[in-house]
């Protein structure tokens, strides 16, 4: 019998145990209002829209931050090394700012300032696989923003 407690159905992607725990949950949580959900499918949608652009930008930039070095010259070489350390700037300040936010908000809902955490724990894997998106969007992001038009180099 404990194994049909624990059954995953992999099918849908849920357990047993994670369908009755959600169904019976009795708090009052705000994952269960009708604005955050409207706000998480506006979210996702955007998502789903920024993912496919993220392919579009990468064909921008002619694939120059996934490239190997070996297939750069050293001209874009540099290009794209400054850029990761541009990149990678914006990432180490979005994750300290990431890290204090959670960090305050534990502090509040320890003190008695605020209800409930804001970063509950079926949170926390949706907000690591963003890290890792962001980690592997930015570069690109960072390369077409600072990469000149090829009308312009090619005039220069």
């Amino acid at each position: 019998m404990a194994s049909q407690d624990n059954k995953f159905y992999w099918a849908h992607g849920v357990s047993r145990e994670e369908v009755n725990r959600a169904l019976s949950d009795q708090k009052n949580s705000v994952l269960y209002r009708q604005n955050t959900r409207r706000s998480l499918v506006i979210f996702a949608s955007l998502s789903i829209v920024a993912l496919v652009l993220h392919f579009v930008l990468r064909k921008s930039c002619r694939l120059i931050a996934e490239a190997p070095a070996e297939l750069l010259d050293e001209r874009l070489l540099d290009i794209r090394n400054q850029n990761y350390v541009a990149s990678y700037g914006i990432l180490a300040f979005v994750v300290g700012l990431a890290v204090g936010g959670v960090w305050m908000s534990d502090i509040a809902f320890d003190s008695g300032m605020i209800d409930e955490p804001i970063l509950h724990r079926e949170l926390i894997t949706p907000f690591v696989i963003a890290f890792f998106m962001l980690g592997a969007l930015l570069p690109n992001m960072v390369l077409a923003w600072n990469l000149p038009s090829e009308e312009q180099s090619q005039s220069q």
